[in-house]
């Protein structure tokens, strides 16, 4: 379960009330924002290459209750792995079906980068201006690693996952048997390797480590 250290269920099974309430409290404005704006990108630019089934359906929004699916959500909350609930997208609407499928897949995770980015900037902001508030910047720094953690996470090439969609065509010229294997039991695999391996959680700190100091050599440009 190593991809699970460290999340609020082990507070809450510890006998930390407190901080259970108070890591979901403090990591919910980021939850908000990253799935948001996350789906909302999906859905904006299927509409942009041809597909408009996302906004006839009332999905090209950033109210997050059009986005958030309620199992997805509760296990982000306790277990640190989650989802939204997907954009529907029909590519066969698609101005330029490779083109379309490619970008749509990685507008979300492009979006959660750019967030990052931008909160990263507020943050540095804030404490130029002497706005020293613990609380504040403990949202602020979960909006940017959240944003982050999802960017990565989602580029993972493993159904249901957007990544998948990069390789999908490859996959499927060269083996039909597998490509059927890999779209079935994907997911399985997928949580397979988050319990019982660390290179995941490895990988992800490691990534995300090397872009908050690329951040703050960025910022600190100009500060």
């Amino acid at each position: 379960m190593n991809f699970f250290r460290n999340t609020p269920i082990y507070a809450l099974m510890s006998g930390d009330i407190k901080g259970f309430f108070l890591y979901i409290l403090y990591l919910l404005p980021a939850l908000v924002i990253a799935i948001s704006f996350h789906e909302f990108a999906h859905a904006w630019m299927a509409n942009k290459m041809g597909d408009p089934t996302a906004k006839n359906m009332g999905r090209m929004t950033l109210d997050p209750v059009k986005h958030f699916d309620l199992w997805g959500f509760l296990m982000l909350i306790l277990v640190g792995f989650g989802w939204g609930r997907p954009v529907p997208v029909n590519s066969r609407n698609f101005h330029n079906y490779k083109k379309g499928n490619i970008l749509v897949s990685l507008a979300g995770v492009t979006t959660n980068l750019i967030l990052s980015f931008v909160f990263f900037g507020i943050y540095v902001l804030l404490a130029v201006l002497g706005v020293n508030s613990e609380i504040i910047s403990i949202i602020i720094l979960n909006v940017v690693y959240l944003n982050l953690i999802l960017c990565f996470f989602n580029l993972i090439p493993i159904p249901p996952l957007d990544g998948h969609h990069l390789i999908d065509g490859w996959i499927a010229r060269r083996s039909g048997a597998f490509y059927a294997f890999y779209h079935r039991y994907g997911f399985f695999v997928l949580i397979a390797v988050m319990m019982f391996t660390d290179w995941l959680q490895v990988a992800l700190t490691f990534l995300v480590s090397n872009v908050i100091s690329l951040y703050y050599l960025f910022f600190g440009l100009f500060v």
